[in-house]
């Protein structure tokens, strides 16, 4: 299996979207070029020239930073 990278939405300004890669490099592509109902905070995959939701490592990922919140409110 071939292991896919991971991109994430940072935003959407006037019809440029700005995808950061795991390098944390940020890469600003046309908005057209992203599935229709993506939002800042979702992780994408690349495959063939088109961007794809990965909705599992969104999800992963969200979860992740609330429990890291969770955690450092729960400290305090």
């Amino acid at each position: 299996m071939i292991a896919l990278e991971i991109y994430r939405l940072d935003r959407i300004e006037e019809g440029i979207a700005a995808v950061e890669n795991s390098d944390g490099a940020m890469l600003f592509v046309s908005a057209s070029r992203l599935p229709e109902n993506s939002k800042s905070g979702d992780c994408l995959t690349f495959e063939k020239g088109r961007f794809y939701l990965a909705p599992k490592e969104t999800e992963f990922r969200r979860k992740t930073i609330k429990n890291l919140l969770d955690d450092l409110i729960d400290k305090k």
